[in-house]
């Protein structure tokens, strides 16, 4: 038998050497990761004057669209995904106690979404409603009874198939939900540490041949960055909770970062190029990861999603569309610092109760309202927990220990009436509060002042324990009626800030 020549022989061995990497360009898979997170019943546009002075913003109707075109795009190769707290917040969501904004995400295909710590505002029960009522699965791997038992409400994660690739989708939720919602809704629960209970969770999941592990993580952008560094094995953090728009994604060793700010904004839009045989992503979206959802009158929409959105206004548009009073200048929130509507609110707070001094937590203010005639869905969306005034009675040094426990907490700043507070928060905490006055007169230490605040306060949430120490409590009408008797009364408003809160040392 004749022997094959050295030329045939290279040739073979050419062919050999490089068929596998030529099957492997070939097999390169692009994946897109659609999300947003927070969007708290944001069905319905809106105007957020720092995206745009003109155009309304968000919109389920728009997003909706904007998913459908994104989806074209990569057919068979799209993953939906939303990172929590997507319920409360809205009339048109908070009536229906999130019915609507399910219907809105079933009719998207939602593949999965993280348990935000609002998912909890209205009790287990209703949780456990929303869930059997998604057609997608709702996450939390960090979630457990008393037991260490799982919940019927939560599933640890997802495996999606997409082109071929496995995904494991793992959901987390904020450790510190117990103290941002009322205790009766987290009772019996427990919110394991997420850093001690991934890495088991990592390994299972690529023991089940997961190709990508994405962390679907209501957890706060200094959270995910922690765990990025601390754990490996993550390939995408998809995040929420702290209402971080991200223009660009963020890679913290072999981990990217995302997050797609609130209330339906901004879309979430991550390209990902993996190569299958090393499960290893190559290439992704580097810049630009947000599209702007602009919902003027010419930027289309999804029409099946205009008929669930109407179908669900149409009930309460009557209510909540009556003016209710007004406003000369634009109600502008700000959790980290004094502002002219959390001024507002306590004012009501204090004029609705005969309180002397007046608490409220900037977090529980979610909107702005701009100058003009106020409606009262504005006003629930400003408010939307549904909190009760709680009139008690606290010494000086209580109220002290409530300002420096915030001052400390990482919590939003107390909005005031009543008083003023200054703070140097370059001091070690516990000695931040540098001087507090009442009226005209300094913080008396043994003096008894009647305090109005909030139940959630009251019950010691955003860790201010403090006020759980309040003698002879009695608790009056809700936050919304309080405001907006106040509005009724003495429209049209004009706020500014009264420096009540001063910064020494910024």
């Amino acid at each position: 038998m004749k022997k094959p020549s050295k030329s045939l022989l290279c040739l073979v061995i050419l062919l050999v050497l490089t068929a596998p990497l030529h099957g492997r360009e070939r097999s390169a898979v692009l994946l897109t990761v659609i999300h947003f997170n927070d969007l708290h019943g944001r069905l319905l546009p809106y105007h957020d004057k720092s995206i745009s002075e003109t155009t309304p913003v968000g919109g389920a109707a728009r997003l909706a669209r904007m998913i459908a075109d994104e989806r074209a795009k990569n057919p068979g190769g799209t993953v939906l995904l939303s990172a929590g707290d997507m319920f409360q917040g809205s009339p048109i969501s908070n009536v229906f106690y999130g019915e609507s904004v399910i219907a809105f995400m079933n009719a998207l295909k939602f593949d999965a979404m993280a348990i935000g710590n609002h998912e909890l505002d209205w009790g287990q029960g209703v949780l456990n409603q929303l869930a059997a009522a998604a057609a997608f699965p709702l996450l939390s791997a960090n979630i457990q009874d008393k037991q260490s038992m799982a919940l019927s409400w939560a599933k640890p994660s997802a495996v999606l198939t997409k082109k071929n690739l496995k995904l494991v989708v793992i959901g987390m939720t904020t450790p510190d939900t117990p103290f941002t919602t009322r205790p009766g809704n987290v009772s019996g629960l427990t919110f394991r540490d997420p850093v001690e209970i991934l890495p088991q969770l990592i390994r299972e999941a690529r023991n089940r041949g997961a190709d990508l592990i994405v962390l679907l993580s209501h957890l706060g952008l200094d959270a995910d960055q922690q765990i990025a560094e601390q754990i490996a094995g993550i390939d995408v953090i998809i995040g929420g909770h702290s209402h971080t728009a991200m223009t660009h994604p963020l890679r913290v060793n072999d981990t990217i970062i995302v997050q797609a700010g609130a209330y339906g904004a901004y879309l979430g839009v991550l390209q990902l190029t993996v190569e299958p045989f090393s499960r290893k992503i190559v290439d992704y979206t580097r810049t630009n990861e947000l599209r702007t959802v602009l919902s003027g009158p010419n930027d289309p929409v999804d029409e099946g999603v205009v008929r669930i959105v109407d179908r669900f206004n149409d009930q309460i548009s009557t209510k909540f569309a009556r003016v209710i009073g007004e406003s000369s200048v634009d109600l502008v929130r700000n959790p980290h610092e004094e502002s002219n509507v959390g001024d507002l609110i306590c004012d009501a707070m204090r004029h609705a109760s005969g309180a002397d001094i007046a608490f409220q937590n900037g977090g529980g203010i979610r909107a702005d309202i701009p100058q003009g005639k106020i409606t009262i869905e504005q006003v629930y969306t400003l408010l939307p927990f549904d909190d009760a005034l709680v009139v008690m009675d606290l010494t000086g040094d209580q109220i002290k220990q409530i300002l420096e426990q915030n001052a400390s907490s990482g919590h939003s700043i107390l909005q005031v009436s009543g008083m003023t507070v200054h703070y140097d928060l370059a001091r070690p905490a516990g000695s931040r509060v540098i001087r507090v006055d009442v009226g005209d007169k300094a913080l008396e230490p043994l003096k008894t002042y009647r305090v109005v605040t909030n139940d959630f306060l009251a019950a010691g949430g955003d860790h201010l324990t403090a006020f759980k120490e309040g003698k002879h409590p009695a608790y009056g009408s809700s936050l919304v009626e309080a405001f907006t008797t106040h509005l009724e009364k003495h429209s049209p408003v004009h706020p500014e800030r009264e420096k009540r809160i001063v910064f020494v040392n910024p």
